[in-house]
């Protein structure tokens, strides 16, 4: 089964790298198997390593087991597997259009339906990390500060596909990594969507919650009746 995660780690890390959600050697996916994180090694070539070297990492020491040391971003998923037991995957990304909101320190507003099929609200973005929280961990307390976002929000992980961190990027989960990744593609397309609209009309209101509300429960609402089942 270990050797299953690591092949799926491997072939989603490669799909982020193959997107335009990521460039060169930057984002990263994991996922949690047991008590472990298996996620890419720290600044590595992904096309010159296979999947029995993706890191494992102890869910509870952080203590890396494998010959290669774990991505830099490792303690803020490992954060967010701790808080939320519900995530499996997680996802981070500097796709372009997603990370110019969070280098503005904004929140990515519902303005049309397309946004409604993912989530009725707003991508959040949290609070800019203070210089006292990034010099004791800025990794570990990246997490606590998407954890702390949510929570003050009222909103649980699985009603919102990700969370924008302030002056960074994106953080998108799921119940599997396939589920994480096409997170993290939404956002950045709601993304593009909302920067386009702004552009043509930057006073523009957010989406009437009737018409937001319909669309999104047409999808996952108790009488959803979007697909074939």
């Amino acid at each position: 089964m270990l050797n299953e995660v690591k092949e799926r780690v491997y072939h989603y890390n490669k799909t982020l790298l193959e997107s335009n959600l990521v460039i060169q050697n930057f984002g990263n996916a994991s996922e949690r198997y047991e008590n472990k994180i298996i996620i890419k090694p720290s600044g590595v070539n992904l096309q010159n390593l296979n999947s029995k070297e993706m890191s494992v990492v102890d869910m509870k020491t952080g203590v890396c087991s494998s010959e290669l040391k774990p991505s830099v971003d490792e303690p803020t998923h490992r954060v967010l597997y701790q808080a939320f037991p519900e995530i499996l995957s997680v996802v981070h990304t500097h796709s372009k259009y997603a990370t110019s909101f969070a280098q503005a320190n904004l929140e990515i507003k519902n303005y049309g339906t397309t946004h409604s099929d993912f989530t009725k609200y707003s991508i959040p973005c949290t609070e800019v990390i203070s210089k006292e929280l990034l010099t004791e961990s800025y990794e570990k307390n990246t997490g606590k500060l998407i954890i702390k976002t949510l929570k003050e929000l009222g909103i649980s992980p699985f009603e919102i596909p990700g969370i924008l961190v302030a002056n960074h990027g994106v953080f998108s989960w799921g119940k599997d990594l396939k589920t994480a990744v096409k997170n993290a593609e939404s956002i950045e397309y709601i993304a593009n969507l909302a920067f386009n609209t702004l552009l043509i009309k930057p006073k523009i209101s957010i989406i009437p919650k009737h018409i937001s509300d319909l669309h999104h429960n047409r999808k996952h609402g108790e009488s959803a009746y979007y697909g074939q089942s």
